[in-house]
């Protein structure tokens, strides 16, 4: 019985720790592809602003999430 209780625990503990980790990386793993988007759009086209870029690409991958 005691066994079942510490891999439940475990269990639990893995569960909350990936949650966590989602929570906190979510955003740096979203800037990034923005970042990459934005340095893309500026090597295809060199008359759009970075700031234009920018917009052009969060609104692209808010589409795609």
């Amino acid at each position: 019985m005691t066994n079942n209780i510490k891999v439940l625990i475990f269990i639990i503990i893995g569960i909350i720790a990936l949650y966590i980790t989602k929570v906190n990386y979510n955003d740096h793993s979203r800037n990034k592809s923005i970042l990459a988007c934005v340095i893309a759009q500026k090597q295809k086209s060199e008359n759009i602003t970075s700031e234009e870029a920018k917009k052009y690409c969060e609104e692209e991958i808010k589409k795609n999430l």
